[in-house]
């Protein structure tokens, strides 16, 4: 080689290129479908048997369900006990249509419930709503809930 000097700056101007590029997303190089994540081999199977009411994201390595229409009737006598158990119903669901060994491996799983006199957000780990598709009494389905699961409910 004539010039060494010529061809180390050549390099380091295209590793400095392809920095710039992934950090402000440039093109090819920053392509999010080809950073693999376990939140979407969990959303790949979970896509095909969800309700059209639903809709399932990922949010970096969290799933995000959210859940517009329920099958609650607006004047219910015990709307909150409804909701929490549609809630419970749904993290059961989740847990038993995803590969387990694949959502132990998500961070966190965010529900969003909306019904138009309350709106509930709960938010548990992807380790602990594996369990729910074991567990077959309500009382330790209720115990493993209250232990695990932060809910966060809001009136309209």
């Amino acid at each position: 080689m004539k010039k060494p000097v010529l061809v180390m700056g050549i390099i380091m101007f295209s590793l400095f290129l392809y920095q710039v590029a992934m950090k402000e997303k440039w093109g090819i190089f920053a392509n999010e479908k080809l950073i693999s994540t376990s939140c979407k081999g969990v959303l790949v199977r979970l896509q095909k048997k969800v309700p059209e009411n639903w809709n399932v994201f990922c949010e970096g390595n969290n799933l995000a369900v959210e859940i517009n229409e329920i099958a609650i009737p607006k004047k219910a006598s015990n709307l909150r006990a409804l909701m929490y158990r549609q809630l419970a119903n749904h993290m059961a669901f989740v847990a038993r249509t995803s590969t387990l060994d694949i959502l132990e491996k998500v961070f966190f799983v965010r529900f969003h419930i909306v019904h138009p006199k309350l709106t509930i957000d709960a938010v548990t780990e992807g380790k602990f709503i594996v369990k729910l598709a074991t567990l077959e009494n309500p009382e330790h389905i209720m115990t493993h809930l209250k232990s695990t699961v932060q809910v966060k409910e809001k009136a309209k």
